[in-house]
């Protein structure tokens, strides 16, 4: 039996099961195919997954799906990500709902808590990633915990300071008081603020009336000033610098300097310098020998023992108080609104304080000029290209990596300092200092930054250092395919590390996948409310329609919003795949096993227009889509492969046919060999469905991913055919447009012919059979030759052709309302899939001309659409929409 509708719940886990019982993802490194390889990027072991994994997962699984059949040994390699940060707040944000912290339950209670977390939501990030279809290694999955994936960190650490590029010293740093550690550039969310601009006067350390006026939004700071700087070309700034001013709230002496960073146009134009609480006041400072002060403590609470009312005080009230100071002082000159950017924690919202502390750095200008030229010189590529840029500016400006974090939770920074006073790095744990011989040692306290340990990704997780048979095989990878979030964080120093440790880039291409935003615009956040379980879509529309959705957006060159009507009309697809087997499975011979027998090939002249027409397409859609996934164009591949399916091969070739295929075995073949090379096509992006498919005929492998990539023969070529069938639907389609405005919706579900059509000069294809019993039968008319087509006949100009055309109005008869509603469904389907096209990546990317074209079908949609409700409305027909309300597209 074969359902009438396609049902994803019932054949998903199906699909899944021969998969891994046929060990489609498993890599033999011993093979002697071509290889292949990719590693997915690690999802952090926070949660479930969200949108992004599921393109990512889906744009890799179909590049994984498109070598294996193309011949290739594919080794995709899973894993999970610590994720130090993320998964600590998280646990913590469990004990705080338990009433207890960390420092309550002790490490060895937290570190099992963290232990068992690993356990239960690893297994279930896996699970879902296989719940989208994906086929990745699952036997090679890594976690960057695993004792294989430390020993290759320390090493990478040792070797690192050995070689003198990892140092510990004093800088500035992010610092987020609620989890009281550094956190990276990249790690800081920007939100605006709306506070307030201080002008405050610093009077002349002499007594004299050239005080200077600074603008400042952190009043609570200034304990912490040790200059006043200028822009030596600010004509203002004459006969200030060298000068002493007195900082207001202490009455310190501090020296006006002058520096080139100073903007004219922010503020007064003279900056206070707080080397401890500012980046640029830190390298001003550090640029003039300036000392550290700090007002502010690793808690986030003011230090301030000269200023007693403001010490201890949380960061908020020491601001209030330090104003209400300068206020009584008259120090306060004027008050500003200011909206500006302040960073916050990205792992848990707290406001960043920038503050100086003794963290490990490595060294990042030796590192980052090769990793610089592979990409200048084309060894790495980037596609979208214009992210090249973006990797290069960033690489061009870089200031040494801040590598510890102030954790409990991570790789613990593998530095001990022995009772001697020497400090070593080590890969296994040390009992004694290899120095001196001395056993009483102090470790270090810090953890690993999380992009240290994922630096080393692709080859870590094939077994480096060792020269194991994977690395050999597989490694440098072939594709990276990322977000864009993290090309710095994460894609630029795995090329760092790679061309560092195995002297070899860690991939040759890197994909970066639009970025998903929440219906409103906004980017989807867990604060916000906006996000949208992936999960839930492949419950509601099936993994199929997800994946199809993920692959017209995933390499857009903008950021697109979530539209759930996407998806459906994606569900819908997969159910027209279905339904178009379901008719050869029902008009076509079976075999013992109930699967659709192949007839043998026809011969050439046994061949109809629409046949040979057909091949034609299917021939020229095979090198299209071949040629979309070489270039990592997935949009374009799903976008022709769903045009060709629905708008050829259903909407004109089936109904051509149809009629023919239990009487002619040459178009029960055609018919045959187009579906299965379309599903094989699509089977990387859809292979739920298309296997589901493929399975009705005979003589298929027992997954598509054991059939070869098509490869039409060369005699399916037929330009002539082509070009004649296009020409006979331009006509069909002026024909119905110009039936549908002149005589209603009642010509889609006609008793008869609605018009009588000659073909007054033009094109010879529509001077004889099969063509002028096409365009009859598919538009709704009857040929009428010479004198006989009737009087006041009304003209038609399609390309070279100019018909004349006169209604029949006796064959208009009342229209039967359950007809109109299936012509409605289809018409609605139809135009859903052309707006989910036209709202894609293909309105910005496709000729112009072309995209005008398919505006057109749609508004041509649209209007057939209107007309049909209003006949349903006219019938009476239950539950009819009024017209004009249909979907808003």
């Amino acid at each position: 039996m074969m359902d009438k509708q396609f049902t994803a719940a019932a054949e998903e886990p199906h699909w899944r099961a021969v998969w891994e019982r046929l060990e489609i993802g498993h890599a033999n490194p011993d093979s002697d195919r071509p290889a292949f390889s990719m590693a997915l990027p690690p999802p952090n072991i926070t949660g479930r997954l969200h949108l992004g994994h599921a393109t990512n997962g889906a744009l890799q699984d179909a590049l994984a799906r498109f070598h294996r059949m193309r011949g290739a040994e594919v080794c995709w390699v899973p894993g999970t990500d610590h994720a130090a940060i993320a998964t600590q707040n998280v646990i913590e944000r469990q004990l705080a709902e338990e009433g207890t912290t960390k420092e309550a339950i002790g490490r060895e209670a937290f570190d099992a808590r963290v232990a068992a977390w690993y356990a239960m939501v690893q297994g279930e990030i896996l699970e879902q990633l296989r719940r989208l279809g994906t086929t990745c290694d699952w036997s090679r999955a890594r976690f960057t915990l695993d004792d294989a994936y430390v020993r290759a960190i320390r090493l990478v650490f040792r070797t690192l300071f050995d070689q003198g590029l990892i140092y510990r010293g004093p800088r500035i740093v992010n610092w987020c008081p609620r989890c009281r550690s550094a956190i990276s550039d990249e790690e800081v969310d920007f939100r605006e603020h709306h506070d307030t601009f201080y002008f405050v006067r610093y009077a002349a350390a002499d007594g004299g009336p050239d005080g200077i006026t600074i603008a400042t939004a952190r009043p609570e700071t200034i304990p912490a000033d040790v200059a006043v700087a200028v822009n030596p070309l600010d004509p203002r700034s004459a006969g200030q610098v060298g000068r002493l001013v007195l900082e207001p709230l202490t009455g310190r002496p501090i020296p006006v300097i002058a520096d080139p960073l100073v903007r004219v146009d922010v503020g007064t134009g003279a900056l206070k310098i707080t080397p401890g609480h500012a980046p640029d006041d830190y390298e001003i400072g550090q640029r003039h020998g300036l000392p550290v002060r700090s007002a502010i403590d690793l808690d986030g609470r003011m230090r301030t023992p000269e200023l007693p009312e403001l010490d201890g005080r949380p960061v908020e009230e020491g601001r209030t108080l330090a104003v209400e100071r300068l206020r009584a002082s008259g120090a306060m000159e004027r008050e500003e609104p200011l909206v500006h950017m302040v960073g916050h924690c990205d792992r848990c919202g707290t406001v960043i304080e920038p503050l100086v502390t003794p963290q490990w750095w490595c060294r990042m200008s030796e590192l980052a000029e090769p990793a610089a030229r592979v990409v200048r010189d084309g060894t790495i590529r980037f596609h979208p290209a214009r992210f090249a840029d973006e990797y290069l500016d960033w690489l061009d400006g870089l200031r040494d990596w801040c590598v510890s974090r102030q954790l409990w939770l991570g790789h613990r920074v593998p530095v001990s300092t022995c009772a001697n006073g020497h400090v070593f790095s080590w890969v296994e744990e040390p009992a004694s200092c290899p120095t001196c011989g001395a056993v009483e040692l102090e470790h270090d306290p810090d953890v690993l930054d999380t992009w240290f340990s994922s630096a080393l990704w692709p080859f870590a997780i094939l077994g480096w250092p060792d020269a194991t048979p994977e690395l050999g095989r597989f490694y440098p990878t072939a594709v990276l395919s990322t977000a864009r979030g993290i090309l710095r964080l994460w894609v630029a120093r795995m090329v760092i590390t790679g061309l560092r440790f195995t002297d070899a880039v860690p991939f040759h291409d890197v994909c970066i996948h639009a970025t998903v935003l929440a219906p409103d615009g906004q980017v989807m956040s867990k604060s916000r409310g906006n996000g949208v379980d992936p999960l839930a879509m492949v419950d509601r529309h099936g993994a199929d329609a997800v994946r199809a959705w993920a692959a017209q957006i995933a390499m857009g060159t903008q950021d697109t919003r979530f539209d759930e009507r996407r998806i459906e009309s994606l569900a819908r697809f997969a159910n027209k795949l279905w339904n178009m087997t379901r008719l050869l499975w029902t008009s076509l011979p079976r075999d013992s096993d109930d699967r659709i027998r192949l007839a043998p090939p026809p011969v050439p002249e046994a061949l109809e227009l629409a046949d040979r027409w057909i091949l034609a397409r299917c021939a020229q859609v095979t090198d299209r889509v071949t040629s979309a996934f070489e270039q990592f164009d997935l949009s374009e591949a799903i976008t022709t492969l769903y045009d060709f399916s629905w708008g050829e091969v259903a909407d004109w070739y089936w109904e051509l046919v149809k009629e023919r295929l239990a009487t002619d075995p040459a178009a029960g073949w055609v018919a045959s060999q187009v579906l299965r090379t379309t599903l094989t096509l699509l089977h990387p992006i859809m292979p739920f469905v298309t296997d589901a498919c493929a399975s009705r005929f005979a003589e298929q492998p027992a997954t598509l991913d054991l059939a070869a990539w098509p490869s039409p023969p060369r005699d399916w070529a037929d330009g002539q055919a082509v070009a004649a069938m296009t020409h006979v639907i331009d006509c069909t389609r002026a024909l119905r447009s110009e039936l549908q405005d002149a005589i209603g919706a009642a010509r889609s579900v006609r008793s008869g012919p609605m018009a009588a059509v000659r073909l007054r000069h033009g094109d010879p294809v529509l001077l004889a059979e099969p063509a002028r019993g096409y365009v009859a039968r598919m538009a709704g008319i009857t040929w009428r030759d010479g004198a006989d087509a009737g009087d006041g006949g009304r003209a038609l100009v399609v390309g070279a052709s100019e018909l004349e055309w006169t209604p029949l109005t006796e064959n208009a008869a009342g229209p039967d309302p359950e007809q109109l509603q299936r012509e409605l469904a289809r018409v609605d389907a139809y135009a859903a899939g052309l707006g989910a096209k036209l709202a894609g990546p293909f309105a910005s990317r496709a000729p112009a001309a072309v995209v005008d074209r398919e505006r057109g079908k749609l508004a041509e949609a649209d209007r057939r659409a209107r007309a049909l409700r209003e006949q349903l409305a006219a019938a009476g027909a239950p539950g009819t929409v009024a017209p004009g309300s249909g979907p808003d597209r």
